[in-house]
């Protein structure tokens, strides 16, 4: 892997955590999370013109992926509503990994490599070591925990439709872009209807900068991924692209002021590395 791609792949991980940090530094998490939607959105309108349109066979694909991001959004939101950054980032960003290894060995019957194995218990202790943290400082929330946990499963169920769709598509690219335009459309109405055009218009107005600037970091870091993933092993983009844990720890401190125990720091490196050895091993 040239040096190019590895800060091409970093540059993607700590975008991710970004338009995280944006979210969760918003005054209404729901509402933040529709504005990043709403601003990749407005981005992939205007790289679409120039895309041919994804193969028929790809278009269900597409609207299963919006469904199902409509329950990543709710997740996040409501879990970044009542626990730190540092905390539920985590849990999202390593338990997919670990549910992903479990349900292709538990359910598929795939072989697990000592390494993989190794990985699992490396994941599975980072988190454990997370929750014992939280526990320990008296700020354990089930909600929040179920939530991110919750949206790893969510997160597995996108990959695998997106890794289908994208195949079917016949322009990765164009695939792309679509995923991220109709991503936008049914957390738009849920907010809509949940909290009414007067609540989402005004906020709009206040916060409008902040969802172009999600919106812009989403849609580049998953294009960077993307990128990478044609020009070295995607097995290593993955495993690097965990990095992604670290760069929230390090916004969540410095922006968001969340407070940083040792034990919390050991957790997150614990599943950075649990990933990446899961990553690269599988």
């Amino acid at each position: 892997m040239s040096t190019s791609v590895i800060v091409i792949i970093l540059g993607s991980a700590a975008l991710h955590a970004v338009w995280n940090a944006i979210i969760k530094g918003g005054t209404d998490k729901l509402l933040e999370t529709s504005l990043k939607a709403l601003g990749g959105a407005l981005l992939m309108l205007c790289c679409m013109p120039f895309l041919p349109l994804p193969a028929p066979a790809s278009w269900p694909f597409l609207a299963g992926t919006a469904c199902i991001h409509l329950f990543y959004y709710l997740f996040m939101a409501y879990a970044y509503k009542s626990s730190d950054m540092s905390y539920v980032y985590t849990l999202m960003r390593g338990s997919s990994p670990l549910f992903t290894a479990l349900f292709t060995v538990c359910i598929l019957g795939h072989f697990l490599s000592p390494g993989g194995w190794a990985g699992v218990a490396l994941l599975s202790s980072g988190i454990l070591v997370m929750a014992f943290d939280s526990l320990r400082r008296d700020d354990f929330r089930f909600a929040p925990t179920a939530l991110a946990l919750a949206n790893s499963l969510v997160i597995m169920g996108y990959t695998v439709m997106d890794g289908s769709g994208v195949r079917l598509a016949g322009e990765p690219l164009a695939y792309i872009c679509w995923v991220s335009f109709l991503n936008c459309f049914p957390i738009t109405i849920f907010v809509l209807c949940r909290r009414g055009m007067k609540a989402y218009f005004g906020y709009l107005k206040a916060r409008w900068k902040y969802g172009i600037a999600g919106g812009v970091c989403s849609a580049v870091a998953y294009g960077l991924a993307v990128w990478c993933m044609n020009r070295a092993p995607i097995s290593q983009v993955a495993a690097l692209r965990e990095t992604s844990v670290v760069f929230g720890m390090l916004l969540a401190v410095v922006f968001l002021k969340e407070k940083m125990t040792p034990t919390r720091v050991t957790a997150v490196f614990t599943v950075l590395i649990g990933a990446a050895v899961m990553r690269l091993c599988s």
